[in-house]
């Protein structure tokens, strides 16, 4: 469980880290199922730019059972509540730098957690996160919406600095460790090798009002994955997978056949 102090930090700043959650036996274990998932999604063939697959840890017995962990479950329900449900799971391959963006596909009306691992140690140079903290809750008016969107022109200079550059703190991992953070937080990521993985549950909170909710459905109508439950999780004998999909089929979502 999360302590008070890490809650009221995640609210302010946007983010978190969490040290040493997986052991090494349980990073290999995740390497080996990914590398699997990428071998099968994508033939063996190394991309030659940024590669995702959705969903992901469903295709593998060890992580489909993370978000159903302790160490994963409840930093959903500490952070958003007990009836938090699930986005969706997915892998990316990243090739090169990550610019800088963080508006995410709907407005921060309905709280959401990107759950993120890492199954090699990565620095402020070779491609951590990056996170300008706080930058989830805007300001009117919003002087850092020039980085919202994204640019996909690396030579940008946003405030006349290199993105490299701009004011921000690098999430620096190791094996086992875990970065928590909004999508609406400002984050990239710079000088990082072509293929480095980065896999990640999201989670949401559940939508309490009409207008939360019609958010929540308009961000389902833009998306090709997110929120459209697995099969394996509509049917399985986890009664907290279960539980995690059970407002996405409530609220009509697509299920995700033969996954």
């Amino acid at each position: 469980m999360l302590s008070e102090d890490q809650k009221q930090f995640f609210d302010a700043f946007g983010y978190l880290v969490l040290r040493d959650v997986f052991s090494a036996e349980e990073m290999a274990t995740i390497k080996r199922e990914s590398d699997e998932i990428f071998a099968e999604g994508l033939g063996n063939r190394l991309p030659s730019g940024r590669a995702a697959l959705q969903p992901f840890f469903e295709r593998r017995p060890f992580m489909a059972g993370l978000a159903a962990d302790d160490r994963i479950y409840c930093i959903g329900e500490d952070l958003l509540g007990p009836d938090f449900f699930l986005i969706g799971t997915e892998g990316n391959l990243h090739a090169g730098d990550t610019l800088w963006h963080g508006s995410g596909l709907w407005d921060e009306t309905v709280k959401s957690v990107k759950i993120a691992f890492y199954p090699e140690s990565l620095t402020a140079g070779t491609g951590s996160l990056r996170v300008v903290p706080g930058s989830h809750r805007r300001s009117s008016p919003d002087l850092l919406e020039p980085l919202r969107h994204g640019s996909s022109d690396p030579e940008s200079k946003p405030f006349g600095l290199e993105q490299s550059a701009l004011p921000s703190v690098a999430l620096e991992l190791q094996q086992g460790d875990l970065a928590v953070f909004t999508e609406h937080i400002l984050h990239a990521a710079f000088g990082g090798h072509d293929g480095r993985h980065q896999h990640a549950i999201n989670f949401m909170e559940n939508p309490t009002t009409e207008s939360k909710e019609k958010d929540v459905r308009d961000f389902y109508d833009v998306s090709n994955y997110s929120l459209r439950p697995s099969e394996s999780y509509v049917n399985s004998d986890n009664p907290r997978l279960r539980r995690i999909v059970a407002k996405n089929l409530e609220l009509g979502f697509d299920i995700m056949k033969g996954v």
